[in-house]
């Protein structure tokens, strides 16, 4: 069941309705429950899996949680009769004993993360049969995982309640898609009492129609148009490969920005705040700012719980402190591919995202005294450059996404110089009715799509925290609606697909 699914959307009507009326100690029981139902129709191996994570990771985190009681304990009573040396010793001992509960909890969770990757990676290429994946099993696993280090470092206390840390676990709305949310973010508000906030209310109900308004309308509409262009990768390269490539960067945000707004539309109608996943990446200036607003959640988790720790390991600390930070970063980037998928494609992707960086850290240096000598750079049409420079860059970086084949991405690279077929490409527009299983009607319906996200700025102001001046009148959503049903996907008739990035 998808979020656009009819079924889904009459019985989220059904929830809100209850979550109100009933009392208020029933609300985050009645989304347990709910959530609960959501996976079982998602496919009882997922459910299964979800709840043997959190029964396990509970474990851990209890026991982890009674070791610092009673390392708080022992310190108070023998404080006295205890050297500075000895309780320094006693203190690391137990610190270790909490570190073993740890890294067994870690091994576990991401122990069944890596088969279910591994089986997936093994049916792509045929050598296992298809099967039924645990769609979405990175963002669950992630964030309890998140969860586990946490109570290690003492930046949360342990959750004692099961049912409370398996609602933070596989609350629905977010669990499959993201975003990837963090315990002390969102315990609060999503197991506390809420009355109707009938302006939160209304903000999130127009989240959800922003986000079915990318989906249905410029989403689905591409993808078809992705599939026609990936099924004959022979057939177009130069600049028709270059075209897939802007192609499926408009089609990704789309998609997955569009189903984080539903995600946070639904998380706001139940008064439960959750952190943003997107603000106007491709506004971005450089390869820094750009994952500051792509999947933010991701980029965060990676850098606190990867990418710091890696960069004062033990082992590290005799280099020198550049060679260490690159080090890090290649790590990071390394297994943020390997996150996306274990395939050859997502681990180029991410060490290109880490290669990139590492360039850009130590440019760094002559990109100021640049600026500082060239007060053009402060202009708006050199920002206008930044941006469009840090597009097109993190274009073909993305492109690794589109063929699962490595070889043939840098092969369609190489096609923008020796065979860019202009006039092919050009030529294609004005001899053919159907430009890559979309008419014409349908490419000028998506192109105005892109045009009203870019041109509509309030959810970009939100996202940032930010109070908007004026809000898009009544008018402005009811247009909206009536385009969803027009031009959507239910009006065009197309098969509901699931979400690209369900896939993780």
């Amino acid at each position: 069941m998808t979020f656009i699914s009819p079924w889904f959307l009459g019985g989220l009507c059904v929830l809100f309705v209850l979550y109100y009326t009933l009392p208020k100690r029933a609300q985050w029981p009645l989304l347990l429950l709910a959530s609960l139902g959501f996976y079982a129709l998602a496919g009882w191996a997922v459910l299964a899996a979800m709840l043997v994570t959190v029964a396990v990771s509970y474990g851990v985190a209890m026991h982890m949680g009674k070791l610092k009681i009673a390392q708080k304990a022992h310190v108070a009573q023998h404080r006295d009769a205890m050297t500075r040396d000895e309780r320094k010793a006693y203190n690391a001992a137990q610190k270790r004993q909490q570190r073993t509960w740890l890294i067994a909890g870690l091994l576990f969770n991401f122990s069944l993360l890596a088969g279910v990757k591994i089986a997936e990676a093994l049916a792509r290429v045929e050598i296992i049969p298809s099967m039924i994946f645990f769609v979405g099993i990175s963002y669950y696993m992630f964030r309890i995982s998140g969860y586990l280090i946490d109570v290690f470092w003492g930046k949360v206390e342990v959750q004692r309640n099961p049912l409370k840390l398996a609602l933070f676990t596989i609350f629905f709305p977010y669990a499959m898609i993201g975003p990837i949310s963090r315990y002390n973010n969102v315990a609060d508000s999503l197991l506390g009492e809420k009355r109707m906030d009938w302006d939160m209310f209304g903000r999130g109900l127009q989240r959800i129609i922003w986000g079915f308004f990318k989906v249905m309308i410029i989403g689905f509409r591409l993808l078809l148009a992705i599939n026609h262009l990936r099924a004959y990768p022979g057939e177009y390269s130069g600049m028709f490969a270059f075209f897939t490539m802007l192609v499926w960067g408009a089609y990704l945000y789309a998609d997955f920005s569009g189903a984080i707004d539903i995600s946070i539309g639904i998380a706001m109608c139940f008064g439960i705040r959750v952190e943003e996943n997107f603000v106007s990446p491709f506004r971005a200036r450089d390869i820094f700012d750009y994952w500051r607003r792509w999947h933010i959640t991701m980029g965060t988790w990676f850098r606190d719980y990867v990418f710091y720790p890696m960069s004062v390991a033990k082992p590290l600390q005799k280099l020198p402190t550049r060679l260490k930070i690159h080090i890090a970063t290649l790590v990071t980037w390394f297994t943020t591919g390997i996150w996306h998928g274990v395939a050859w494609n997502f681990i180029v992707w991410g060490l290109a995202n880490g290669v990139v960086i590492m360039i850009s850290q130590e440019l760094k240096p002559l990109y100021a005294k640049f600026n500082a000598k060239f007060s053009f750079t402060k202009s708006k049409a050199y920002t206008c450059f930044a941006v469009l420079r840090t597009f097109l860059l993190l274009t073909l970086i993305r492109s690794f996404d589109i063929y699962f084949d490595v070889p043939l991405t840098f092969r369609h690279f190489a096609s923008f110089i020796t065979n860019p077929q202009f006039g092919a490409f050009f030529r294609y527009f004005g001899e053919n009715d159907v430009w890559f299983d979309l008419a014409p009607l349908e490419w000028l319906v998506a192109g105005l799509a892109v045009v009203v996200l870019i041109a509509v700025p309030w959810f970009r102001r939100e996202a940032r925290g930010d109070a908007p001046a004026k809000r898009p009148p009544a008018i402005f959503w009811a247009l909206l609606v009536l385009a969803i049903f027009i031009f959507g996907t239910y009006g065009l008739g197309f098969d509901m697909q699931y979400f690209f990035y369900m896939q993780f």
